[in-house]
């Protein structure tokens, strides 16, 4: 259920080892990561072998960069945009002009992106520009699980794929995604590379979210796609079988297509699917084939495709499979009759196991109200209160809001406002006299409730105090 669990998991005092998980399914459909199973069951094993460009906080469902190195995110005046990161920058702007040298669409006949400047006799404007920034180092740290460095083509073969099966003249056309490719461009203004080494780009777009950290992991356009990561190669592999262009579909990425054509439905890991996607790496390996060459030849070399398709023969040799991500773990072994697979560690993932042991449990505030039992009207009592996690401060920087309420006997609200930093972990309250002079003799209530941006579960604490009247 989180994207985060390949990345946490792991044996309790002990390092390594073996973990062995069951589950109601496995192999419940085939598996590709353009159009392959969405069953749960299948999902989670995928998870594990593929990166993107974000992570999910699996307690607030805002987004940390994991390949991203920083991002950018405007907007129009007045839209309802907030961020609550520091690794992103918010700004408001009164208008935002998409340039006429960005990407607006797709010419599936030439295998060209369409500029604005060709598509539109005036300016566009969007709602939003988001500028996304990769690491200078990433293309030597970052591999594909062949050992192939990611590269600029494996983002421009992404960018593609969400335009070209949809498209009518495209030999891969799907009928089934021509909605969602209407959807999209309904909203979608345009993208602009803005370097390939190291990768940056701005994608223009109308459609907004409340989190900035949302909009930045929506358009990340790192290639992860429906259901995993994919090199450009194993890509174009699934797009030779797809491909209507040299002679009859054999394979559909899709279930839908597939049973239109009366073919296969496409399976990177096992079946029938796998001796025709054979026969297609050794064709495209023969002639260093790749894919929307008037597009992705500015951006792949043939010394590139050279070794993509070299190491994809390697990888087939050894795994017997086409699946190929750049995550944590690596889909070693696919054993179709008895539902089993093998996962194993990948040693040339570049981060440290402890990256994200962070949030191997949630950081859920213990929060304690201390201060007098007994007020008289008129007074300006002072509360202290004590925020901790695991008996320590909880650290200021991730605490949202320390708010508190104060209710009468009659359960009427009387005051709201916010407790005062003190130090890290200690908040204080002061109630002022013209509010308790209001209150009647009895039992009242002082509730504070305090927000972290490490979960999004607020913690509440009531105090009952009692007014006393002079």
């Amino acid at each position: 259920g989180s994207q985060i669990y390949p990345y946490t998991m792991r044996l309790k005092n002990q390092e390594g080892g073996t973990i062995r998980i069951a589950q109601p399914g496995i192999l419940v459909e085939p598996w590709n990561q353009i159009a392959g199973s969405i069953w749960v069951y299948d999902h989670m094993p995928e998870a594990a072998t593929s990166d993107g460009g974000t992570m999910v906080d699996p307690y607030t469902g805002l987004s940390w960069p994991l390949r991203i190195e920083k991002a950018d995110v405007v907007v129009k005046e007045g839209l309802p945009v907030a961020k609550t990161l520091d690794w992103l920058t918010l700004s408001t702007a009164p208008k935002i002009e998409v340039p006429k040298d960005a990407w607006v669409d797709w010419d599936a006949k030439t295998q060209t992106f369409i500029t604005a400047g060709e598509m539109y006799t005036q300016t566009v404007e969007a709602n939003t520009k988001v500028t996304i920034y990769y690491p200078t180092d990433m293309f030597k740290t970052v591999k594909w699980q062949d050992g192939s460095p990611i590269s600029a083509g494996d983002f421009i073969m992404y960018m593609i794929m969400v335009f070209d099966p949809g498209k009518k003249d495209s030999p891969i056309y799907d009928e089934s995604q021509s909605p969602g490719l209407e959807a999209f461009l309904s909203h979608f203004k345009g993208v602009k590379i803005l370097s390939t080494d190291p990768f940056a780009f701005e994608i223009y777009d109308d459609q907004f979210y409340l989190d900035a950290e949302t909009m930045v992991a929506i358009r990340s356009c790192f290639p992860y796609y429906y259901t995993g990561g994919a090199p450009w190669q194993t890509v174009a592999l699934g797009y030779l079988a797809d491909s209507s262009t040299d002679k009859s579909t054999e394979l559909a990425f899709s279930t839908d297509k597939a049973g239109v054509k009366g073919v296969e439905w496409m399976s990177f890991i096992a079946g029938p699917s796998l001796d025709i996607l054979k026969g297609w790496m050794n064709d495209g390996a023969s002639k260093n084939f790749i894919p929307y060459a008037p597009t992705m030849s500015q951006f792949v070399s043939a010394d590139e495709a050279s070794l993509r398709w070299s190491n994809l023969q390697k990888w087939y040799a050894l795994h017997g499979h086409f699946w190929i991500g750049n995550g944590p773990f690596y889909l070693d072994k696919v054993y179709p009759v008895e539902k089993i697979i093998t996962l194993q560690r990948f040693a040339e993932y570049p981060d440290p196991a402890t990256r994200w042991m962070g949030f191997g449990s949630p950081m859920l505030a213990e929060v304690s109200v201390e201060g007098p039992q007994q007020i008289t009207s008129g007074d300006e009592p002072s509360y202290d209160i004590y925020v901790t996690f695991e008996n320590k401060p909880y650290p200021s920087d991730q605490i949202d809001t320390v708010k508190y309420l104060v209710f009468d006997s009659n359960r009427t609200s009387m005051i709201s406002g916010m407790a005062v930093l003190s130090e890290a972990g200690h908040y204080i309250i002061t109630l002022p006299n013209e509010v308790t002079s209001k209150l009647q003799e009895g039992a009242n209530t002082l509730e504070v409730v305090v927000t972290s941006k490490a979960v999004s579960i607020p913690v509440i604490k009531d105090k009952e105090f009692i007014s006393k009247t002079p």
